[in-house]
């Protein structure tokens, strides 16, 4: 995840000329409901990024590599740009699809299609509901990543 985030990043400055630094990763439980389901969110302004670990897994057991990668990818984008100030979700969805018409140029790229369909694209059944086991309403366990923002540790050398 590190190593795709860094592309993320290198490719916004490349289409957009921003960016920023600093931002952590957290995996979390957030489940699946009735047909739908979160695969990120992003806090503003703070500093973190989490992802949904729950279509995670579900990728790594039903799809290729390549579409677990362009998910990843595409949801550290979508957050990524949400960092960057854009709060507006469609604004933020349209510029999601732009920096991945540029980057990919291939229509038919799974970061492309993730970006134009949605994050379903690539979930056969999204009628499944699952809860994880330890949800609690009053907070939601946060496996970091760390390493993340590798570039971020650069400024405090």
């Amino acid at each position: 995840m590190p190593k795709i985030f860094e592309r993320v990043k290198k490719d916004v400055r490349r289409v957009t000329g921003r960016q920023r630094a600093g931002l952590t990763l957290g995996l979390v439980e957030m489940g699946m409901y009735r047909g739908g389901f979160i695969g990120g969110m992003h806090f503003s302004p703070g500093t973190d990024i989490v992802m949904n670990k729950t279509p995670l897994k579900i990728l790594f057991d039903q799809q290729p590599y390549e579409i677990v990668w362009a998910y990843t990818y595409h949801i550290l984008l979508h957050e990524y740009v949400h960092s960057l100030g854009v709060l507006n979700e469609q604004q933020c969805r349209d510029i999601t699809l732009r920096i991945s018409e540029e980057i990919f140029k291939d229509a038919d790229h799974p970061a492309v299609l993730l970006a134009r369909k949605g994050i379903g694209t690539y979930f056969p059944n999204l009628r499944l509901i699952y809860a994880p086991p330890d949800l609690q309403p009053d907070g939601i366990p946060i496996e970091y990543i760390y390493d993340f923002d590798r570039e971020s540790y650069e400024y405090y050398s």
